[in-house]
């Protein structure tokens, strides 16, 4: 008879043992033919007993944790259509025919043409460089008073340093949690990515607003920002680096994202305003543009001040 797999699903590298005899026995005592060292699996917990070709027969073995297919405890079955899954405890494991066919290689990030911006570590200082200077030039250009240079780097090292290697940790530890290794560079290439991308696009939310004399640029903006892009660049990044499946990415992506959007929305001036009545931003959009485009004719500041005298406390003037 040909030799079967039994895939182990594991922490990163999944494990796989081939089952050519008869009888085979699972569990966590050492004289099984295959041992799982996990708690929840028995000491003798599963028989796979091959009659034919065809027939596939498994035996469970213990009455703690049951062998379990398709969400339901098994005693005996028997199968003749592979591949099967199988939970074994908490284990995951599945049965397959030698010939079954594996997805296709992934590329290592770095060792293609497309992807050499992941793939060294001259990019990663490189990046970090610019953040470092992007940090410095914003604020030199928000530095109304007299520029100092200590003041500057207390600035970079709390804005950027912290933020940017905040996020290397925590990414990092996730990414050994999850797939049992972690590639520094190119997390240090793909957190400094996105901290410019968030950079630019601030900027260009900026500008939006002045253009319009609105404040739904910078609105659509933050909002956008942690709740579409987050989850995408991380979700990406899990896909292309760490190469998890796509739902699996996807779900991570939001999950990860979410400590970070729920307070910085709910800490947003727009949906404070909504929660209370009184609200720290101003109800008035202070950019200038020569586009000032608006839905009701503007007056004068002259009848501004007029109207607002006669105001009730807590009304607003048309």
């Amino acid at each position: 008879m040909e030799a079967l797999i039994l895939e182990i699903s594991t922490r990163g590298l999944h494990r796989y043992e081939q089952i050519d005899g008869e009888v085979t026995t699972i569990g966590r005592a050492l004289d099984n033919d295959i041992i799982l060292s996990d708690p929840t699996v028995a000491p003798h917990h599963l028989k796979i007993i091959r009659h034919d070709e065809k027939s596939i027969e498994l035996v469970n073995l213990t009455e703690v944790n049951p062998t379990r297919v398709g969400k339901r405890n098994v005693d005996t079955m028997v199968i003749g259509k592979l591949p099967l899954n199988i939970e074994i405890g908490r284990v995951q494991v599945q049965l397959l025919p030698r010939d079954y066919a594996v997805s296709a290689t992934r590329p290592l990030a770095g060792k293609s043409r497309r992807s050499q911006l992941f793939g060294h570590t001259y990019w990663a200082v490189i990046l970090v460089l610019v953040c470092l200077f992007v940090g410095g030039l914003e604020f030199f250009l928000s530095s109304y008073n007299a520029f100092k240079w200590s003041e500057m780097f207390k600035f970079v090292l709390r804005e950027n340093i912290l933020t940017i290697g905040g996020f290397v940790l925590a990414l990092s530890i996730l990414e050994r949690l999850l797939v049992n290794r972690w590639e520094i560079r190119q997390l240090v290439t793909s957190v400094c990515l996105v901290y410019l991308l968030y950079y630019l696009m601030s900027i260009f939310a900026s500008e939006l607003g002045y253009l319009f004399s609105a404040d739904w640029p910078e609105t659509l903006f933050r909002f956008g920002w942690y709740l579409l892009v987050i989850p995408t660049a991380v979700a990406l990044y899990l896909i292309h680096i760490s190469h998890l499946k796509h739902s699996r990415s996807i779900i991570l992506g939001v999950l990860i994202a979410s400590p970070i959007a729920v307070p910085s929305i709910l800490q947003s001036p727009e949906v404070r305003a909504m929660l209370d009545d009184f609200s720290s931003a101003a109800r008035y959009q202070s950019n200038l543009s020569s586009l000032n485009w608006h839905l009701k004719k503007t007056i004068p500041v002259e009848r501004f001040i007029e109207q607002a005298r006669d105001l009730e406390p807590g009304e607003f003037a048309d």
